[in-house]
């Protein structure tokens, strides 16, 4: 089965592709992919037997217990085994590079948030492939908070620094893995005649590894372009990071990148496959700018009722012009005010302890609110 190409050349011309480029200082001809579309139709096969025989014997419930911390909870041996084998690690990971990429994304605070939600998450929309999968598990009708708080509480999670930070990360990353496949499981059996040809296998191989690049070259160029300041040692911590994370996930480890050359590279064939946004893009993508739950962190009642504002001034300064036109993202009046304020606070330097400290606060404070938000939804 083959993959049909798509014409994305826009993206890297004119789009956010070529400010990446521009950022990375790589020329688009100098980038070399050995990439096979058959990526678009491998996925987990291990996780998926796993899972599909937890479901049928009815030990999927205590299994998701156990990984949530209950130690009580009934675990089938061959889950034991898998868990056993994740505890081992590989011979390429290490550990401080794992610990800096961590400290940058809690330092990163609300301004990683920002990032991740306006520029990372919302600007995927504009992949129509990936769409598909979320929309086909309910995306639309959960709403977008659920979303956010679920994405959000997911990267929280695997990006800790703290004591507990190993085991917590490894138990969030198998959750989503067995999550995923319970997903892929349920979407083949609903959907009978999903289109393979136009968007492979649902949450298929490459599709993960581009959602590795939204937590790495999104969120790296995203942060710099608002002034945050990100080292060099910093930002291949970020890459080793979700490196570990994405293989925790079930991608092998050879094909995840490691720094924006690599991502870049992997990018750059992904996107030669993506359809063009349509209406499931811009549903999604509506449903995550009306999406403003208040902040606790803001004291001023006036600035908890302006996180549209905001939400929506980082997205039309990160996102571009033509992708934004294409997801039917509004503009906003005195757009450059809450970007120039933004890059203003983060040239004010502080010491990184301090930082990282506030950061994790800051993180935690937000997914709360996000958590109390979608009790109501």
């Amino acid at each position: 089965m083959n993959i049909s190409l798509k014409d994305n050349h826009a993206f890297w011309t004119t789009g956010n592709g070529k400010d990446f480029l521009n950022w990375a200082g790589i020329a688009p001809e100098t980038l070399q992919s050995a990439y096979d579309s058959e990526l678009f139709f491998d996925y987990d096969r291990e996780a998926d037997r796993l899972v599909q025989k937890w479901l049928a014997e009815g030990s999927f419930g205590d299994i998701m217990k156990n990984l949530h911390g209950n130690p009580n909870a009934k675990i089938p041996e061959d889950f034991a085994v898998l868990r056993s084998s994740c505890n081992i690690l590989p011979h390429w990971v290490n550990r401080e590079l794992i610990q800096s990429g961590s400290r940058l994304c809690q330092r990163s605070g609300v301004m990683g948030l920002l990032v991740l939600r306006n520029f990372a998450l919302l600007g995927g929309y504009y992949f129509a492939n990936l769409t598909k999968p979320l929309v086909a598990t309910g995306a639309l009708e959960k709403g977008a908070v659920h979303r956010l708080y679920h994405t959000l509480g997911f990267w929280v999670e695997v990006s800790r620094s703290t004591e507990n930070a190993a085991q917590m990360r490894m138990d969030v990353a198998l959750r989503t893995r067995f999550i995923h496949s319970a997903s892929r499981l349920m979407i083949v059996k609903k959907y009978p005649d999903w289109d393979a040809e136009q968007y492979g296998t649902p949450l298929n191989t490459a599709d993960m590894i581009a959602t590795n690049i939204a937590f790495t070259l999104y969120f790296v160029y995203g942060l710099e372009k608002l002034n945050f300041p990100v080292s060099a040692e910093e930002e291949a911590g970020v890459f080793h990071l979700w490196k570990y994370v994405t293989w925790l996930l079930g991608v092998p480890a050879e094909l995840i990148p490691e720094n924006r050359r690599q991502a870049l590279s992997f990018f750059k064939f992904w996107t030669a496959y993506q359809a063009p946004p349509d209406s499931d893009s811009a549903s999604l993508a509506d449903a995550l700018i009306h999406e403003n739950t208040p902040v606790s962190l803001l004291k001023l009642d006036l600035m908890k009722k302006s996180m549209g504002y905001i939400h929506k001034s980082v997205a039309n300064y990160l996102i571009s012009d033509d992708i934004r036109s294409s997801l039917e993202i509004p503009g906003v009046t005195l757009g450059s005010v809450i970007p120039a304020v933004l890059k203003l606070k983060n040239s004010m330097s502080a010491d990184s302890e301090t930082q990282v400290q506030r950061g994790n606060r800051e993180q935690l404070s937000v997914l709360e609110d996000y958590r109390e938000n979608s009790k109501g939804a």
